[in-house]
């Protein structure tokens, strides 16, 4: 069964929506993934993922000392391994290639796709997730199933949220979730407010986010009176 290494080192949404190619690819072999330090919890339980490695190309392992690092870390394990370049920069070409990756495959429209030996054409429109799938090579129109995120927390991380919901008494109602922030200007949709406020009654709000997003967090749970789970 031939051996494949992902480089996704993108943002935290990029990593969930590359957990169908990870299935994908799990199903023919081992599957060894590089993601950052901040989307590393996202894999640590998946069954899928045979080798987790955490590139922190912005802190220990920035600069030709950390690539050089990262070259031996990602060798090759054998000829027929397949590098598949779910973050398409120069940076994750080169690294594939240098690692002893023979047959490495990303996007047409990658910045770093001189690095790649096959090239994968995507439908303009198309939803990521299936962009990423189709870096595996199947023709096959994919099903609802095979796009579908995968996650696997631990038993921990369970726990936190059966407390949380405990905590604010909202253990046995629907839930809907709201992810209103992103560091991408162009992704910070304006009307998270008015939407809480008109799927309020359809369950429980839960705001998600980081440290960053705690002031929008705010805003929109005043415009349902405070009952946002934030």
């Amino acid at each position: 069964m031939p051996a494949s290494l992902i480089i996704q080192t993108s943002f935290l949404g990029d990593a969930v929506l590359t957990t169908p190619l990870v299935a994908e690819l799990a199903a023919r072999g081992p599957v060894t993934l590089v993601v950052t330090k901040a989307a590393a919890p996202l894999f640590a339980n998946h069954p899928g993922v045979s080798r987790l490695v955490v590139y922190d190309k912005r802190g220990a392992d920035a600069g030709v000392s950390g690539f050089t690092r990262m070259t031996r870390e990602l060798r090759a394990p054998d000829t027929d391994a397949v590098a598949y370049l779910a973050q398409g920069s120069h940076r994750s070409g080169a690294l594939s290639r240098a690692a002893g990756y023979k047959e490495r495959v990303g996007f047409a429209t990658s910045a770093g796709r001189l690095w790649y030996t096959n090239i994968v054409d995507v439908t303009p429109g198309m939803h990521h997730a299936e962009r990423l799938w189709r870096l595996a090579g199947s023709d096959l129109t994919p099903s609802t199933t095979h796009l579908r995120p995968r996650l696997f927390p631990s038993v921990a991380d369970e726990a936190l949220v059966d407390a949380l919901l405990r905590e604010n008494d909202a253990t046995g109602e629907p839930l809907i979730a709201l992810a209103p922030g992103s560091v991408w200007t162009t992704k910070q949709w304006p009307y998270y407010a008015q939407l809480a406020r008109d799927v309020a009654a359809l369950g429980r709000i839960v705001i998600v986010g980081g440290p960053a997003d705690a002031a929008l967090a705010r805003e929109i749970s005043s415009e349902i009176m405070g009952g946002a789970i934030d």
